[in-house]
């Protein structure tokens, strides 16, 4: 492998700038345990894990999916909110709504950030948020919303500057407005970022499952009755068994005794892979229009410092991924082949590679963003505090006091 060199701000923004088609970074992971251990992929429905066949330098392998798209969006946006998390007031890297359920009926909630919303900036959540005692944003008749809530609005891919402004990682990890007066005709920003992490050349295993009660010898013959208030009590007769409750001993056996299919066994892999792929066509498709004498109009200056730091933003997601670790889900801990983190700038024709470290990268996020204040894009370093409506603490607290019963 030949020698890289730790990025620095030119060549970034000699790649956004230029004809670099994306920035890449493909990880070799193996498992915590050794070669040969299990690694426990994510189920979906009917207890399925997502297996399919792919082509690796020319091999057709069984692969397995161990995080998605999705996951690895959620897990790089709470990498950059520990970042953010640790940085003093008023020093706050970037730009980040805020939902604050203090002194509220929900006050355990405490700080919800859009880096936690599912549809980021654009989730339901915020329309049902105040500011100033005045919506956020405004279902139907966006004058009615706050300053900000009217510049969304107007938000698009050739107008990005009010989501840089307020979220700027919904334009790295992509966002619908589907929730806005617009509705499902809202604007669609694509994903800039994509990450996922599979097994490679997966074996299935197979697991048992058993359980020893040291106090309850047997279960046989001994039925039980539910009673309303979620407790039970020994009867004569009944529908119910002991083991339904979690009391006495469970047969070993490798499949679920309810529908008869094998208990997930994990899988064995040669190793893990985790592939991440910055578009820079896709961020050269977004416009940030500024003010300038008294007019909004868009140039290549502000272009480019917004680009380049949203590049870096993601970047970062990243590299300050990379020192939490990769612990997916229980029994599923990989780590890095590799003692550094790499990436290649793809050009037509050649490749440019480059190393990244958490500290390096946050300082870049630091550097560009001031280049972008300095062209006249705005990006704030102070949190913008939201307050829940009185209807979503309502539904907050209600949902939690169901779930609390059991009615989830």
């Amino acid at each position: 492998m030949s020698e890289a060199k730790m990025l620095q701000l030119e060549c970034l923004e000699k790649a956004v700038a230029g004809d670099a088609v994306a920035i890449r970074s493909i990880t070799r992971l193996q498992p915590a345990g050794g070669s040969g251990d299990k690694v426990f992929p994510p189920t979906y429905e009917g207890g399925e894990y997502a297996e399919e066949t792919r082509v690796i330098d020319g091999e057709r392998l069984p692969c397995v999916l161990l995080d998605s798209v999705q996951s690895q969006a959620n897990r790089l946006e709470m990498a950059l909110l520990e970042w953010y998390r640790g940085c003093k007031d008023g020093e706050k890297p970037f730009p980040l709504v805020q939902v604050d359920f203090s002194g509220t009926a929900v006050a355990e909630v405490g700080i919800f950030t859009a880096l936690e919303a599912p549809h980021r900036i654009a989730d339901a959540v915020f329309l049902a948020c105040e500011l100033d005692k005045k919506p956020f944003r405004h279902p139907k008749d966006p004058k009615k919303g706050s300053v900000y809530g009217q510049k969304l609005e107007t938000a698009s891919a050739p107008n990005a500057t009010p989501i840089f402004e307020l979220c700027p990682t919904a334009l790295l990890f992509g966002m619908w407005d589907s929730h806005g007066a617009r509705g499902g005709l809202g604007e669609k920003f694509q994903r800039v970022l994509v990450s996922e992490i599979i097994g490679v050349d997966a074996v299935s295993g197979k697991r048992p499952a058993s359980r020893i009660d040291p106090l309850i010898k047997t279960t046989a013959d001994m039925p039980i009755e539910k009673l309303d208030d979620g407790s039970w009590r020994r009867v004569e007769k009944g529908k119910m068994k002991l083991s339904e409750v979690g009391l006495g001993n469970v047969t070993p056996s490798l499949r679920n005794p309810q529908t008869g299919n094998l208990n997930h066994g994990g899988v064995t892999i040669r190793f893990a892979g985790q592939t991440t792929v910055l578009s820079l066509p896709a961020l050269r498709r977004l416009r940030f229009p500024v003010s300038q004498s008294g007019k909004t109009q868009v140039n290549e200056q502000a272009n480019l410092a917004a680009r380049t730091t949203l590049a870096a933003l993601g970047l970062a997601a990243v590299a300050c991924q990379w020192p939490n670790g990769f612990s997916l889900r229980s029994r599923c801990d990989l780590v890095p082949e590799s003692p550094e983190l790499r990436f290649d700038v793809l050009y037509p024709g050649r490749v440019e590679a480059f190393t990244l470290n958490r500290e390096r990268a946050c300082a870049l996020v630091i550097e560009v963003s001031k280049k972008a204040v300095k062209a006249g894009l705005p990006w704030s370093t102070q949190p913008i505090i939201l307050r829940p409506n009185e209807e979503l603490v309502r539904v907050v607290k209600e949902s939690r006091d169901k779930a609390s019963k059991g009615d989830a």
